[in-house]
């Protein structure tokens, strides 16, 4: 009998939400406020009774629908989309979220609620909701604006930032302390678990996926993608992280194999259906009665959430340098709140860490942002002018004055080289560093099960010891890594900081090759003594940390020649993951036609094909680019693999990069034609 109600509670809730979705439909509104309301329709809170019987299995199939919606942002999301953000969008949408963010606690505080309850508050603020924006901008057929794309690039950071307050929020939730000694230690435990977890993903999970791709079952793959998704949340819960970061960063990881589009073709029904449900157990939570006792503060929150998100966006898109007219126009389309914070909403009333009436009261906020949203854009323009019109001319021209400045600032922007081998150094540092801290936990974590499983007997020393002697070897290449890469960057702080000054004849006397061994020196000591501190706890005797120490010293030594192949392959392999997470085609493509790269950058364009692309399931050699425009295609990043000077039989798929070679009337050409 149990099987039967848990099919009939299934039964209702999908024909239920069918029924809801459909009615938003033809009103034109997102299907998510169609899953609430039917999760308000089925109760238990809604009179005369619940709809369904098992409420625990509803929620617990709940919690599966939040893992495969987050899975499924994973695997929308990539690292090149970030990069192609820019630094407008990443000012714009800083400075958007943390307004919010204050916004929203200071509100909190001020309706009397408790500090935790105000955190939940601004969190639930500060994200726009996606899947509004876009359903919105492509009814008014402006995908392709200006307003448009920046948005869009202000909404992929959000999501990242997204993920990281449930983390945190969730980690503030089961600590005793809430003060910004908490939140700071949160978040570098976000940090270094994200790290951790996306070079580890990178360097094995697209391999595998190809592997069993091999087999060219569309089950299986379905099935191993399925397994990855959910043991990705369970590793981050198991960490104490929330299960939506775990399954958000499987579903970016997997986002970098060659098998996505088979993947994401097969995930989407259970996406749909589980996420269906999250969303109708979502709106189960919802309590009439405390929607109308809390009717002010949510007509407050909601204008708050209008005016706040519209004018904090529009000060931080003018900030980062838009015009007055562009950055009124972002700041409307941002003014509404959606799944995300529905999600952190959820977070805090399942877990018991804010009070019951802050989720209904976010549904409701949600909700009624939403219906505003589409008015709010389509009627930026008329808006704007009224605004204008009233604004004191020395305001205007005040904001004229910054707005010339930004441009000019923006013309004379040179890129510095420096800059960019600044960037690479930091992050082979930041990934190098993170996986020692990995395998130095790791290693605590084995030997205390040896502990438990040896017990204390003089096979525990001769076990512990042989450890972490071996381990000493063996990180002996990430050591001379890490120094490497510490060592360029101290040195070309250095001598940038000695040639900005007058007279600079230190420079001059200045042996670098001497001051680079010193440093390696210095580094290769620091790491081994960090190494041997962390062994202290589990090798008592003086004797064996002073042998681990003569080992470490003698094979540096010895062994330089196998370290720096070592180190080598350890290079390339974190290339290769890099090369993964960012796809740089261009570059990969130029590096593997020639040398001197330089010749070739300003002749050169990438172009994504989009899935609506005509030339899509095409050959080359048929769309005929050299032919028609005078461009070639000199490299092509498919499915995650690079193909320099690609074969004229060589079929073209959805989300290729084309790198395509010619003067800009060329490429032009060849872009309208592709497009």
């Amino acid at each position: 009998m149990i099987g039967t109600y848990l099919l009939q509670d299934i039964a209702i809730v999908m024909a239920i939400a069918a029924a809801m979705t459909l009615l938003c439909h033809r009103l034109k509104q997102p299907a998510v406020i169609g899953y609430l309301l039917a999760g308000l329709i089925i109760g238990p809170h809604t009179p005369p009774f619940a709809l369904v019987q098992d409420l625990g299995s509803i929620h617990t199939m709940a919690e599966l629908g939040l893992v495969f919606l987050m899975f499924a942002l994973g695997l929308e999301f990539n690292l090149p989309k970030l990069r192609k953000v820019g630094l407008r969008a990443a000012l714009a949408a800083t400075l958007e979220i943390l307004g919010m963010l204050w916004i929203g606690f200071e509100l909190g505080q001020f309706f009397g609620w408790s500090r935790m309850d105000s955190i939940f508050l601004g969190a639930i603020l500060s994200i726009s909701s996606t899947t509004i924006i876009i359903k919105v901008f492509m009814d008014l057929n402006m995908m392709k604006a200006e307003v448009a794309q920046t948005v869009f690039g202000i909404l992929i950071l959000e999501d990242i930032v997204a993920v990281a307050i449930l983390s945190i929020l969730s980690g503030l939730g089961y600590q005793t302390g809430n003060g910004p000694a908490t939140a700071i230690s949160a978040l570098l435990k976000v940090g270094f678990f994200v790290v951790l977890f996306l070079t580890l993903g990178l360097m094995i999970v697209p391999r595998f996926l190809q592997w069993v791709g091999r087999f060219k079952n569309r089950e299986a793959m379905g099935i191993v993608t399925l397994g990855l998704c959910l043991g990705g949340a369970l590793l981050a819960a198991r960490f104490g992280f929330s299960i939506a970061l775990g399954a958000f960063l499987t579903g970016a990881i997997i986002a970098a194999s060659k098998e996505i589009f088979q993947i994401e073709e097969w995930i989407g029904p259970i996406r749909d259906m589980f996420s269906a449900l999250f969303f109708v157990s979502a709106g189960m939570l919802i309590e009439p009665r405390m929607l109308w006792d809390y009717r002010w503060p949510i007509l407050a929150v909601t204008l708050a959430t209008l005016l706040g998100k519209a004018a904090s966006g529009a000060i931080g898109s003018f900030l980062a340098g838009h015009d007055l007219k562009t950055s009124f126009k972002i700041g409307v389309s941002l003014a509404q709140i959606g799944e995300f914070s529905f999600v952190i909403a959820s977070l805090g009333a399942t877990h018991k860490i804010t009070s019951p009436f802050l989720y209904p009261l976010a549904i409701a906020v949600s909700s009624l942002t939403a219906l505003f949203t589409p008015y709010l854009i389509r009627n930026a323009e008329p808006l704007v002018e009224n605004l204008m019109k009233i604004m004191p001319a020395r305001v205007q021209s005040g904001l004229e004055c910054y707005q010339a400045w930004v441009d000019k600032l923006q013309r004379e922007k040179i890129s510095s080289p420096e800059t960019a081998i600044l960037s690479r150094y930091l992050i082979r540092l930041i990934v190098y560093g993170t996986a020692l801290l990995g395998i130095l936990f790791g290693l605590q974590i084995v030997s205390k099960a040896l502990e438990i499983s040896i017990g204390p007997e003089g096979s525990l020393v001769v076990a512990l010891f042989a450890l972490w002697l071996a381990s000493a070897v063996l990180l002996l290449p990430l050591f001379a890594a890490i120094s490497k890469y510490a060592n360029h960057l101290i040195l070309l702080l250095v001598t940038r900081g000695l040639a900005a000054r007058e007279p600079s004849r230190i420079l001059k006397y200045l042996d670098i090759r001497l001051f680079y061994n010193i440093l390696h020196l210095i580094t290769m000591c620091l790491l081994g003594l960090i190494l041997l501190l962390i062994s202290a706890s589990f090798l008592t005797s003086l004797y064996q940390l002073m042998a681990v120490a003569l080992v470490m010293t003698v094979s540096t030594y010895l062994m330089r020649s196998p370290i720096e192949r070592a180190k080598e392959r350890l290079e390339k392999l974190l290339d290769e993951i890099l090369g993964l997470a960012t796809s740089e085609p261009t570059r990969q493509a130029i590096l593997m036609m020639a040398g001197e790269k330089s010749l070739f950058y300003d002749l050169t364009e990438q172009v994504v094909l989009s899935k609506n692309s005509s030339v899509v399931g095409k050959t080359i050699k048929a769309i005929g680019v050299r032919e028609k425009t005078g461009a070639s295609i000199v490299a092509i990043y498919s499915q995650g693999t690079h193909i320099a000077n690609p074969e004229a039989d060589l079929e073209l798929l959805p989300n290729d990069v084309l790198v395509l070679l010619g003067n800009a009337e060329q490429r032009q050409k060849a872009k309208e034609l592709l497009g």
